[in-house]
């Protein structure tokens, strides 16, 4: 399973309340709310979510894998960002 940014990472866990989340919840829901007319403020707002996708993949991710398996048969999780940048891989099986 490939995970690739923040929105996609948020599709996955849906409604699940982690803790861990809530400012990457936050951060996409403020990106959503900026009008498109302001195309810097709304990029600035998608880059700092992204730094904190890949400050949650690199600092809670090890801790949640029991939590992944639960919700997926795959045999491994990749988080990538950008243009497939990989940020980490674990193995679920």
């Amino acid at each position: 399973m490939n995970i690739s940014g923040p929105q996609a990472l948020l599709n996955f866990i849906g409604s699940d309340n982690i803790p861990s989340v809530s400012n990457l919840r936050s951060c996409i829901l403020s990106v959503g709310k900026i009008c498109s007319c302001q195309k810097q403020k709304k990029a600035q707002k998608s880059e700092e979510c992204n730094n904190i996708y890949i400050q949650f993949v690199n600092s809670n991710c090890t801790g949640l894998l029991e939590y992944f398996k639960s919700k997926t048969t795959d045999d491994i999780i990749i988080f990538t960002h950008g243009s497939n940048h990989e940020i980490k891989r674990f193995k679920l099986r």
